[in-house]
């Protein structure tokens, strides 16, 4: 099954190269070690009335066509380019074990994702590979939930760190990835 996740991660590296030229982003890191109880604790109070509202659920194949309509209409408030995803790739991605999409819920409404995978020689680095809340919804907290939520997961795998890139015309996405305590890295090597 080695080769078939290889082709999954590389296919969503493609996917993804394709929307992004590396010297229009930021690469950003967060080592786990940082993400102390009380700066965890900190973020909670910040979002507290956020965390009672909204769920976050692991997605299924049975959430591929509602995450494809959640991912277009986020991506569509941005500058960065929208490449669709078919429902059979959207679908592949999910199957795989080394990918996770989250599902952000408020009011049996579908409002925003996460989308994470692992890297590196022993998986030992968490890559958030896409973050977001639909634009009605954002600077309420559900971001910030959802970014908890992803550190919960790197933390039970035993990650050493996470990384992710942000757009540099993306201020808004920047100020949010800095607020979660990640800090700008020079090399994005693994």
């Amino acid at each position: 099954m080695e080769w078939f996740r290889s082709i999954i991660l590389r296919s969503l590296g493609e996917t993804l190269d394709l929307l992004k030229d590396d010297e229009n982003y930021i690469h950003m890191m967060l080592p786990i070690k940082k993400i102390s109880n009380e700066f965890e604790d900190k973020l909670k109070q910040r979002i507290s009335d956020s965390l009672k509202s909204i769920t976050i659920r692991k997605a299924t194949r049975s959430d591929a066509n509602n995450f494809i309509k959640l991912h277009k209409n986020i991506w569509s408030s941005t500058k960065m380019p929208y490449k669709p995803f078919s429902k059979e790739f959207v679908e592949k991605l999910i199957d795989d074990p080394n990918i996770v999409f989250l599902i952000a819920n408020l009011n049996e409404m579908d409002v925003g994702f996460g989308i994470i995978h692992y890297t590196g020689e022993d998986n030992q680095i968490g890559v958030i590979t896409a973050l977001g809340i639909t634009p009605e919804l954002q600077r309420r907290g559900f971001g910030t939930v959802l970014g908890l939520e992803i550190w919960k997961y790197f933390e039970d795998k035993g990650l050493e760190e996470l990384r992710c890139r942000v757009s540099k015309e993306n201020t808004k996405a920047y100020l949010f990835i800095k607020s979660l305590g990640f800090e700008e890295l020079d090399d994005y090597s693994v």
